[in-house]
Order: C-alpha cells, then sequence, then structure tokens
C-alpha cells in the first residue's frame, strides 16, 4: 500500500457547510479514512468550519474557525467535525471517542509520529476539561492514529490543540445535542436489525466483499444476536469498496478476535445493497445497516453487552488493541489458546 492510495483532501481556504451524505469519496473535502462513504464535508481535515446551526452559545458569532498547520503538519480529524442541522457526530452527554492523525499538508498521513500526544479543549477561548492523553496506535491498521476518550456538557464549536515541536497544531469541531443524531453511542440499546446472512441475503448482494468468500459473520442476523443474551460486536464496513484500505483490516482482526471470544457473537453487515450491480458505490443504494443506524461513514463497530446495551463504539479507524479493549468492556475475556482466523484477502499487518 503507498502513500498516495492513503491521501486526503485539505481544505486549505474551504468552509465546511453542508455534506452530501453517502457520496463517492473521490474529490471534495474531508479524509478519505472514512472508507467508501467519503463524506463532501465530513471528517475535516486542516478544514474550516462555517456555521448557522444551533451549536450554542458562540457557533453563530464564530462562522469561521480556520485549523492551525505547523513546519508541514496538520492536526486532521478521523470523524466528521463538523456535522450538520440533522446530523451531529460529536454530542454532549456520553463518552465520545475521537480519532485524530498527523498529516501534511498536501493531505498524506504521517505514518510515524510521536508515541503519544497530549489534547486539550477550548470553547470560545476558555480552557474545557483536563488534558487528554492519547497514545498513537497502529497495529494491524496501514495508519497511525490517536483516540482521544473525551466527553462534551456543552453544544457549539470547540477547538482541539496539540503541541508538537514547540508549535500548536489545532482541529476545530462541533459538538450537537445527542437528539440530532441516530448513531447510537456508549450507553444506549443497540437497534435490532434484520442484517442479511447466508441463508437470507435480504435483497443485498453481495452479503460480503471479503474476498475470497464472504466472512464467518453471517450466520445470525443483528435482530437474533442480540436476542440471544450473549455480547454482541456488529461491524459496518465494506472491504471492496473501501477507498484506502482500512475496512478490511478491520473486518480481519475482528475474525482474529473472535477466534478467542467464543462467549459473543459477531455480526458483519455489508454497506450497499447492490454495489457491483451499479458497477461502483457512487449510484448504489444504502444497505439497511446504514439507514437504520444514522451512519455517514465506515468502518463501524458497536460492542454491546448481554442486554444489547452498547458498551463501547469504535468508528473510521480502530487497531487490534483497541479491539480487544472493547471487547472487554462487554464483560468477554480472550480464551487462551484460540486459534487465530483471518478473513481471505483482508489479512491485517501488524504493528513495525
Amino acid at each position: 500500500m503507498t502513500t498516495e492510495s492513503l491521501r486526503f483532501a485539505t481544505a486549505r481556504d474551504t468552509a465546511i457547510t453542508r455534506r452530501t451524505v453517502l457520496k463517492g469519496a473521490a474529490g471534495g473535502v474531508g479524509i478519505g479514512v472514512t472508507g467508501a462513504l467519503g463524506l463532501t464535508a465530513g471528517c475535516s481535515s486542516g478544514s474550516t468550519i462555517s456555521s448557522s446551526t444551533e451549536a450554542g452559545a458562540g457557533a453563530a458569532a464564530a462562522t469561521k474557525l480556520d485549523n492551525g498547520r505547523v513546519g508541514g503538519k496538520v492536526l486532521a480529524a478521523v470523524f466528521d467535525a463538523s456535522g450538520t442541522d440533522d446530523i451531529g457526530y460529536v454530542v454532549t452527554g456520553s463518552p465520545q471517542r475521537l480519532a485524530f492523525l498527523l498529516s501534511t499538508v498536501q493531505g498524506d498521513p504521517i505514518l510515524d509520529g510521536p508515541e503519544s500526544l497530549e489534547f486539550t479543549f477550548t470553547k470560545d477561548g476558555k480552557a474545557v476539561g483536563a488534558p487528554v492523553i492519547a497514545a498513537r496506535h497502529r497495529d494491524g491498521v496501514p495508519i497511525g492514529y490517536y483516540p482521544v476518550r473525551t466527553s462534551f456538557t456543552d453544544t457549539g464549536i470547540y477547538q482541539a490543540a496539540i503541541t508538537i515541536d514547540g508549535e500548536v497544531l489545532t482541529q476545530a469541531l462541533q459538538v450537537y445535542d445527542p437528539a440530532k443524531t441516530k448513531n447510537p453511542g456508549v450507553g444506549s440499546k443497540l437497534p435490532a436489525v434484520d442484517t442479511p446472512t447466508v441463508g437470507d441475503s435480504r435483497g443485498v448482494e453481495p452479503i460480503c466483499t471479503a474476498k475470497p468468500e464472504v466472512c464467518p459473520f453471517h450466520t445470525m442476523t443483528l435482530r437474533e444476536a442480540l436476542a440471544s443474551g450473549r455480547p454482541v460486536a456488529y461491524m459496518v464496513s465494506t472491504p471492496e469498496f473501501c477507498q484506502i484500505g482500512v475496512c478490511g483490516p478491520v473486518l480481519g482482526l475482528l475474525v482474529e478476535a473472535a477466534a478467542t471470544h467464543p462467549d459473543m457473537v459477531f455480526v458483519h453487515a455489508e454497506v450497499y445493497k447492490d454495489a457491483r450491480a451499479r458497477r461502483g458505490f457512487e449510484k448504489a443504494e444504502p444497505a439497511e445497516a446504514i439507514t437504520a443506524f444514522g451512519l455517514t461513514y465506515e468502518p463501524a463497530l458497536f460492542v454491546t453487552d448481554a442486554t444489547g446495551t452498547v458498551v463501547d463504539r469504535l468508528d473510521n479507524v480502530f487497531d487490534r488493541a483497541e479491539i480487544a479493549a472493547a471487547l472487554k468492556k462487554a464483560g468477554s475475556e480472550p480464551v487462551a489458546g484460540g486459534a487465530a482466523a483471518t478473513v481471505p484477502g483482508t489479512s491485517a499487518p501488524t504493528r513495525r
């Protein structure tokens, strides 16, 4: 995999306004790391935010916030930092996981970086909460990133900041009321959906784009999994139509983990109903796995406890270590000596 295949667009002089949901990943403003959904104004990298939404005090006045760039580096959000009037990614009232990475101003992810970064958040120029130390992750995925765990009590426009090489890099993000998203967060019940199985495709063709054969997570629907009384791991990803090579590796990592977690039920769903028939994802119809959850990105991994309550959610990019930690939150411990399985065609590299 080349650096070119991981490149994502930066918005040097462009304001993020509304995005085109579920469009192709080519072009537009945003990080291609979100996979095949390629949000036109999502996952802002080195971008600006234009806001006319109800985002709390100060949002209307702060109509344009520019992200800092230092020494050829950009702090990039690997999530939809802007949101829209009707779909807000970052929300108040529940734990948030926000993945960031370092890139060049040309949009190339910096594959090597500090082992950890200290993140601070401000709103209206005032510090919010304590600094958060985020370790660098790259175990089994092609890019290094920094997952920040934090929470917000107020809506509005915030700035995330790090200091690197003695200079400050910033990334603007907008925080919404959770009523503006259908995407279930930590503490929410996972919606029961009749996902495609090997016995019933439910109009989705193919039910799995892992090659050369479907992954082992299509024997039970998500609805059946949630009714089983066991912890559930539900992944939405499309290995074939992923634009930067993350969706296949993370599915392979989950299959690897499933081999040592026999007490859990694992379910995978594709993003599109008919991408091959349409000869590409640009005109493909989203599957219910996307529409029922209000997703505008992939891959996504939802982990629930035995009651179907979400205990962790990993979005956009996540590695072997984060998957292991998420499964542990469901009360599942790995069984020693389990056979490590991989999905053909989706084997994930180990950390170098």
